[in-house]
This record gives C-alpha cells, structure tokens and sequence, in this order.
C-alpha cells in the first residue's frame, strides 16, 4: 500500500467518525456549509496549495497528525459543532520548514501528538469539561494570552508550541482549581459541561453567536483558510460579548 492510500484510508475512518458525532460538520467558512473533510483538507496541503508538495513521508506524518487530532476532538469534545482544521493542517506542514528532512516526520507527529494531548485535558475526559474546541481552534484562548504580553508574545501563533505550552500548564492550574471548588471554577455537580462565560453556550446560540462573527469578519483565527493570518490585535472577546448581547444570548455563566 502507498504512503497516498495508507494516508487516505485512515482519514476516511476519522472523517466517518467526526461524521457520525457531529452529522452536520459545520464550517465557520462564510461560504460553504459543511466543513472540509480531513481528506480534502490533507490533500490540499499535502499537494502543495501554495508550494511544492509535501515529500511522501511527511505527507503521512500529517494524515497521522490530523487523524490524532481529530480523533481527539471527537472523543473528547462529543458535542462539537465547528470543524475546520485547514490552517491547522498548514501549521503541522510547516514543521519541516528549515529541518532535517529526516526529522520532518517525527516533527509533525509531535506537533500534532502535544494539540491532540491538550483536547483530552480541556474536554470531557477530565473534571475541566469544556463543551467545544471551539475557543482554541479559532483562537480566542490565543488572543487572550497575547494580550496579555504583546511584546513577549505577539509573534506566537496559534498553534505554535510557545502558546501550547502554557496551555499544557494552565490545564493544570485548572484541575488544581476545579479539585479546590474555585468559585469561578467550581467542581462540576451533574453532567452538565463547563460554562465560565456570561453567555450561552448552547449549540443554537453557538451557531448563531459564531456564524454572525465569521460574516463580520471577527473571528481571531479563520480556521477554515489554509493561508489564514491570524490577528490578535483587537479585543475579540469583548466583540464576541458584546455580539452575544445584541443577539440576545448573554447569560449568567452556569
């Protein structure tokens, strides 16, 4: 079997799998309805969009890193809505960038391994139990972690490992937290998921809520673009409340 048809195989079996949790596959792409499936997306970056193709080797390390990942966000996020992995699968091509080509491999396999690990720790498997993945796929965690040192961090992207760290370390203050009953990270009494915002989180709200933010151009990292400039400059938490409340979605956190 080919490294093309080994990596197609298995990308077809995650894509069954995001496909029977999640059945609509929604897109934050303005312009389509559906998600890019894992395949389109491996093969749109696996053959080159903007550049040459990916050597075979690399281009199975990256169906293997995009399977993980989604395999991830399946298992853990099960009510998630939004699946757009396309910059993503960028990000991991351009672990081979300026490296050993003998190294490329094993560098997008852990890349892909260290953002599968933190969809584990933030979603349902653990005591955090965030509903989507939808806060670090299209960057709102980034944004707020900027802004908090611009100079230090401004040239971080979203899914580079500076900002993947912390977020490895933050999951684990939050564990700490939830262990203590924090009073804005309580331990959770039913099953209910975790909500910390002063807004609804459920599935309509989030469709309509992101939907309107992607028309206006006001989602920090437009996921669904391969070739995506992520931007930190503006406060998007503050424009997604503020969008929350003109919707009339903005709620007491729960």
């Amino acid at each position: 079997m080919s490294a093309r048809t080994a990596a197609l195989h298995l990308l077809a079996e995650v894509d069954a799998q995001i496909d029977k949790a999640c059945p609509a596959r929604a897109t934050l792409d303005p312009t389509r309805v559906r998600a890019r499936s894992l395949a389109q997306v491996w093969q749109r970056c696996a053959d080159g969009l903007a550049s040459a193709a990916l050597p075979e080797d690399h281009a199975l390390a990256l169906a293997e890193g995009l399977a993980e990942i989604a395999s991830a966000s399946a298992t853990s996020f099960p009510h998630n809505l939004f699946w757009d992995f396309d910059l993503l699968a960028t990000e991991l091509a351009r672990q081979t960038t300026g490296t050993d080509p003998d190294t490329g491999s094993a560098r997008i396999r852990a890349h892909a391994g260290q953002i599968a690990r933190l969809h584990h720790l933030y979603g349902h498997e653990t005591s955090i139990r965030f509903r989507y993945v939808h806060d670090f796929a299209y960057g709102y965690d980034w944004v707020k972690w900027i802004r908090r040192d611009p100079p230090l961090r401004q040239h971080i992207g979203p899914y580079d490992r500076g900002f993947l760290n912390y977020m490895e370390r933050r999951g684990a203050e939050l564990l700490a937290l939830i262990a203590a009953d924090d009073a804005t990270y309580p331990t959770l009494r039913d099953e209910r998921p975790r909500n910390p915002f002063p807004f609804s989180r459920e599935p309509d709200a989030e469709l309509a809520l992101h939907r309107a933010l992607a028309a206006s151009g006001e989602i920090p990292v437009e996921a669904w673009r391969g070739d995506a400039r992520p931007q930190w400059r503006r406060d998007y938490a503050e424009l997604r409340l503020a969008r929350a409340r003109e919707l009339g979605l903005a709620s007491a956190p729960g």
